[in-house]
């Protein structure tokens, strides 16, 4: 594993194209504890993969930026619990160094899921109107017959729901409203929507329910 950097660094995206370095905030050293207000969690960020699969030791920029850790702290957040490990949106939240550990403070909303002890993708449970969709496998050849090149064949849009949220809170009546969707139900998505995964050659997507087109019969 590559040594530690005492102030990490990552990039996010900017405005006209550009990119922005953004530093982690590193919290003062006489203060031990962050306390999250509101429904803010605080998030111990995983470390990141230094290699590849064949042992290759990666740079730093080939490296897949973590998007997944444990929950140490938490405000009045509902939908997860302390040392849950989580999934959140790549570029949410405010990056934090406690205590030399990089850390990512999140809204309860930029939570995706929670993943499991096995911590496999497939196995995520969605948090809110959220949606665990399996890819259905690219198309390799046209209506002709033609063999399509890796690279040209058409993204798939639609798949099979594995899991939903408890859905949605409502505004007046504090109540969970579930997603209209069902487990095993094939969908189309909008085509740029949700957060993609890939695990053991098989493409994941989580969407909101709202990103969801039409169920197919």
């Amino acid at each position: 594993m590559a040594a530690q950097m005492t102030r990490p660094v990552t990039l996010a995206p900017a405005s006209r194209g550009r990119l922005v370095v953004c530093a982690a905030t590193a919290v003062p050293k006489q203060f031990k504890a962050v306390k999250p207000v509101g429904d803010r969690v605080l998030v111990k960020v995983d470390k990141e993969e230094a290699k590849s699969i064949g042992g290759v030791l990666l740079p730093a920029s080939a490296r897949n930026k973590p998007t997944a850790g444990a929950v140490v702290a938490m405000g009045d957040a509902k939908t997860v619990k302390m040392s849950d490990k989580v999934v959140y949106s790549k570029y949410a939240g405010t990056e934090l160094e406690v205590a030399g550990e990089e850390h990512v403070l999140l809204k309860e909303d930029d939570v995706i899921g929670v993943l499991p002890s096995s911590d496999k993708v497939a196995q995520l449970k969605p948090l809110g109107d959220r949606v665990l969709i399996k890819g259905a496998k690219a198309e390799d050849k046209t209506a002709g017959g033609v063999l399509l090149a890796t690279d040209s064949g058409e993204k798939p849009t639609f798949g099979t729901v594995l899991a939903v949220g408890e859905g949605r809170e409502d505004e007046e009546s504090k109540q969970r409203v579930p997603p209209n969707v069902e487990v095993g139900a094939t969908v189309m998505y909008s085509k740029y929507s949700g957060t993609e995964f890939e695990e053991d050659g098989e493409q994941y997507i989580v969407v909101r329910e709202s990103d969801i087109l039409a169920q197919l019969a």
